[in-house]
């Protein structure tokens, strides 16, 4: 799929991979609707592209209401015409051991990770439906929903359901050309973690981690390419293929790693 002119949902476009991919995107030529929960900066960004002569939108929205996913989408058609892409990119991450999860942090988690990608899809459906070309469904997960680490399980757990819904999604729509890809980034320098519930440091700082734009790139090559699974760098797809292999030597690996 060329990206030129198409017609893109971005959620968590204020920071990070969003922020990067936000920019990247527009540049190469998708009329862009951003949605992020930090209304200030969300307009920030819109203006700005805007300026520089890209066609964007900002719809502040916290997408863990299904009622916001909807209408995020509904503004997205009413002002573009059609919905061609969305991208579930927003997340929030969670640091801590199961044994002290808190369940209203573990909640949110879910809320954001998993529960508002579901809401925004199955907003998407009834527009990718009537668009001749179908859409495409980018889903931004992470290694670790593949193999979970200490001390970020809860996370692990919301960005593992995101998989294995992608995984059921693309079949049960695959007659309809509607497409799902999921980018698996590892380890990214952003403030993700500064931005964490929970209060665990198990791990944190061990890694210095790709720049944000090499993931927005992927995201870019995953419109245009239309994978199944996408990995960042070659590590992240050893990790993985690693774990899944032999998930016992990884047990213990982790654990001396981290001293359990």
């Amino acid at each position: 799929m060329s990206p030129i002119d198409r017609v893109v949902i971005l959620t968590g476009a204020t920071q990070g991979i969003g922020l990067a991919s936000a920019q990247l995107l527009a540049e190469a030529g998708c009329r862009l609707a951003l949605a992020a929960r930090s209304v200030e900066a969300l307009h920030r960004l819109s203006n700005r592209l805007n300026a520089a002569g890209y066609q964007t939108i900002a719809v502040p929205a916290d997408l863990a209401d299904p009622a916001q996913a909807a209408a995020l989408v509904a503004k997205t058609v009413r002002v573009f015409g059609r919905l061609d892409v969305v991208i579930n990119n927003a997340a929030v991450g969670l640091r801590d051991l199961v044994a002290d999860l808190k369940e209203p942090e573990h909640r949110r988690t879910f809320e954001v990770n998993y529960f508002g990608p579901v809401a925004l899809i199955q907003a998407a459906l009834p527009p990718f439906r009537a668009n001749p070309g179908g859409g495409l469904i980018i889903n931004i997960s992470s290694i670790v929903g593949r193999r979970a680490m200490p001390g970020i399980g809860g996370y692990c757990a919301s960005k593992g359901a995101l998989q294995n819904l992608a995984d059921s999604l693309r079949v049960e729509l695959a007659r309809e050309q509607i497409r799902v890809s999921t980018i698996y980034p590892g380890v990214t320098a952003t403030r993700f973690n500064d931005h964490s519930l929970g209060g665990s440091d198990l791990g944190r700082g061990r890694l210095a981690g790709v720049p944000p734009e090499r993931v927005a790139r992927a995201i870019l090559r995953t419109i245009e390419r239309e994978p199944r699974d996408v990995y960042i760098t070659l590590f992240d797809r050893l990790f993985v293929t690693v774990s899944l292999i032999w998930p016992g030597l990884m047990d213990r690996l982790l654990s001396w790693r981290y001293r359990l």
